[in-house]
């Protein structure tokens, strides 16, 4: 016969060994590798990168961070031996659809420096840009800096307030079926916007005799008046600056290049 007092001690001893094997349990369940979410798969540490673009993944949200710095870029034919080439099959954006060049360009700080394309601007006088939110006034555009090799120019408007500037990315990071966004003023339609993906990174393409290696290709609509614009990441980063299309009737058919924003930085460095 058990002694009330050895019962109630082994009710004890019962409970105890009770609570210490669901604290066991549930213990095993949180930290076993075996039962815990892959790390990387569902958003833990290794995926910090990840989630931040999905935070973002409004399109609108992206486009709203990028356009007030995106610039409509206009002026006339120089008459001067600087002009470029024909276009060819393979052809720049900017195919002049008037007596008058134009082209896009991103704010790339606040004091007035512009990034856009050296065919852009090269052969260009009376260099004018206008500005997102102040469209009924143009801006005179002093070239600053350019690297005919890439295809990028720097130019610079002196405006009486402080203007918008873009965030670069990082264009290495991207990769092919990447969500992007083209930004510019095709056919004199400031402030455009065009979504794709990215076809590929490493594009390599000759236009009119001219190497062009590591290029960015996007199937996001890109036409005359896009070159200099920016293409952008879903996190509102630009990544790469519209250059070219494939385009044998001149106008957008599915395929165009962006020269990655890591090849400008350089540029970008040195003028600031």
């Amino acid at each position: 016969m058990i002694k009330p007092g050895t019962k109630v001690l082994l009710i004890i001893l019962l409970t105890i060994a009770t609570i210490i094997q669901l604290v066991f349990l549930a213990g095993y369940y949180l930290l076993s590798p075996e039962v815990r979410p892959a790390v990387g798969a569902t958003g833990t540490e290794n995926s910090i990168v990840q989630l931040a673009s999905y935070e973002t993944k409004d399109l609108g949200v992206a486009v709203a961070r990028v356009r007030p710095a995106v610039v409509y870029i206009t002026g006339h034919p120089s008459t001067s031996e600087n002009t470029l080439p024909p276009q060819g099959p393979i052809s720049f954006a900017p195919a002049s659809l008037t007596a008058d060049k134009m082209g896009s360009g991103i704010i790339f700080d606040t004091a007035g420096h512009i990034l856009t394309n050296y065919h852009v601007v090269a052969s260009m006088t009376d260099i004018c840009v206008s500005l997102f939110a102040d469209r009924e006034h143009a801006y005179p555009g002093e070239i600053i800096a350019l690297d005919p090799q890439k295809d990028l120019a720097v130019i610079k408007i002196n405006a009486p307030f402080s203007l918008p500037a873009v965030a670069l990315g990082n264009s290495d990071m991207m990769e092919a079926a990447d969500e992007v966004l083209a930004i510019g003023c095709p056919f004199s339609l400031e402030q455009s916007v065009s979504h794709g993906i990215i076809s590929d990174t490493k594009r390599t393409v000759t236009i009119e005799g001219r190497s062009y290696t590591d290029l960015i290709q996007t199937d996001a609509a890109i036409n005359p008046g896009n070159s200099g614009g920016p293409l952008v990441n879903l996190n509102g980063e630009v990544i790469g600056i519209n250059v070219a299309i494939y385009a044998p009737s001149r106008v957008y058919c599915g395929v165009g290049f962006a020269i990655p924003i890591n090849q400008a930085k350089l540029l970008l460095m040195k003028v600031k």
